[in-house]
């Protein structure tokens, strides 16, 4: 699955979707050519990219069905009740500030799916800083790379508990789904208390013994194709820590804490 079909999956029928920063305009396209929302607003920062997703809707013979925004994130754009609001190939930084300076104006909208090219863990601090949570998080592989989205519901939804310093970093859908795959794909070993997985790597469940189940689960068929994309994210995010951890000593803590979470059963 590709990012633009991950996020295309996502988004459900719909009378009007608003996409931000929509670039080419391919999701909208997609997605009003099979009917899933009968309108689209699409917005840019720039007029050079808004353009080209005018010309690419007019090709498509969907002019009529489509409204063109210039706009800095949601400043300019007026929702209404039932939208379905997609930021998508931004910094998770900039998504962040997006979200935050529309937020007194984000009543309305019935679902968010934020797709993060970087910095995640800076949009799941925001999340949680406002009270927004987390309804899902899923993941597609692009030329080896993982794609993370983030899906949230209405912002006046029931809030659970904030989020921990390891969900911030990786994801509370992902952690859980991690866990769980550990335990039903890998349980423990009868008289050790040690998850299968490690035992077949010869190891006790340390670290490297675990990157090596969650990598092995990602290559199963018996795990589904949402949480093997799941685990790539997850590894490649373990990937990423682990090597910047000799020069961060809150970095060891954190890979720490999450050996500890995914070895509790």
């Amino acid at each position: 699955m590709t990012r633009l079909s991950l996020i295309a999956s996502l988004i459900p029928p719909c009378r009007r979707l608003v996409d931000i920063g929509s670039d080419h305009a391919a999701v909208p396209i997609a997605l009003l050519g099979r009917g899933v929302c009968q309108r689209a607003v699409i917005t840019d920062i720039r007029k050079g990219p808004l353009d080209v997703a005018r010309r690419r809707v007019e090709a498509a013979g969907l002019s009529d069905r489509c409204g063109f925004i210039l706009s800095d994130g949601l400043d300019r754009v007026d929702l209404q009740e039932g939208d379905v609001l997609l930021i998508s190939g931004l910094g998770g930084e900039n998504i962040a500030g997006i979200v935050e300076r529309g937020y007194c104006r984000l009543a309305p909208v019935r679902r968010m799916i934020l797709q993060p090219q970087t910095k995640e863990e800076a949009l799941r601090s925001m999340l949680n800083r406002l009270g927004i949570s987390i309804a899902d998080e899923q993941a597609a592989v692009e030329d080896r790379r993982p794609y993370l989205a983030v899906v949230c519901g209405r912002v006046s939804e029931p809030y659970g508990a904030p989020l921990t310093p390891l969900q911030l970093q990786f994801g509370p859908v992902i952690l859980d789904r991690a866990q769980k795959l550990l335990l039903t794909c890998s349980p423990p070993k009868a008289g050790t208390g040690v998850p299968e997985a490690f035992v077949s790597c010869d190891g006790d469940g340390s670290f490297t013994d675990i990157y090596k189940a969650l990598q092995s689960l990602s290559l199963s068929s018996a795990v589904s194709v949402e949480d093997r994309a799941r685990l790539v994210y997850l590894t490649a995010k373990i990937d990423k820590i682990n090597r910047r951890s000799r020069f961060h000593p809150d970095d060891k803590t954190v890979l720490a804490e999450l050996l500890s979470r995914l070895r509790t059963y």
